[in-house]
Formats: C-alpha cells, structure tokens, sequence
C-alpha cells in the first residue's frame, strides 16, 4: 500500500504531460519565429499587404508563432527561414520579404511551387 501512494502522484504526473503532449502536434508546439534578432526584423513586417494580382496578404508575429493569411482565410502558422523569407507549412508556398535600406519593408512576393 505504501508503494501505491508513492506512485500515485507520479502516475498522475505523467498522465497530464501525456495528455498536454497528445493534444497539440509536434509541429505546433515547435516556435516559428527565429531568435531575438530576427524577430525583431519579422515585426517589422507584421502588417497588411496587396499582393500584384489584387489578394490581401496578413503578417502577424508573435512571441513564438508567426501567422500568414491570404485574403480572408484564417491565420496559417508559417515558419520563419530567416527575416527575408517565410514559409507555408507544405512547404510550397514562400513569402520573401525585400526590405529597404533603413530595414522597413518596402515589398513582399508570394511564390508558389507546384505539386508534382
């Protein structure tokens, strides 16, 4: 009996981390937003933007997630290559950023891969 309440807070322990850890996917839970100073750049391009074809692109930069939408659809969780260049959870579509010489944004370009 001993042995049993020893074990019961491990037990109950191990159950809730098992529980927060199958909730999320591993992806999700691994930061899109690269180090301090690239972050500080991505914030920068945190905004609204018309793309050439006429869509509305949105930048959001958080602490830890950085998000991406194309016109009215939901906020996709990018990863951040580095502060020029985002990319899309396929990994098919990229978002380079072209910046000015004082470090504001001064332009973006959407490029979209095929599926082969």
């Amino acid at each position: 009996m001993n042995a049993w309440t020893n074990l019961r807070p491990l037990t109950l322990t191990a159950a809730l981390l098992a529980t927060l850890t199958l909730t999320a996917p591993a992806s999700a839970q691994e930061p899109t937003v690269p180090a301090v100073a690239d972050r500080v750049m991505l914030r920068g391009a945190q905004g609204e933007y018309l793309l050439d074809d006429g869509r509305t692109l949105k930048v959001h930069v958080g602490v830890r997630r950085l998000g991406v939408s194309v016109d009215e659809s939901p906020l996709e969780t990018w990863r951040a290559e580095n502060a020029e260049l985002l990319i899309s959870p396929d990994g098919l579509r990229r978002l380079r950023l072209y910046r000015n010489v004082d470090g504001s944004v001064d332009r973006i370009a959407l490029e979209t891969d095929r599926m082969r």
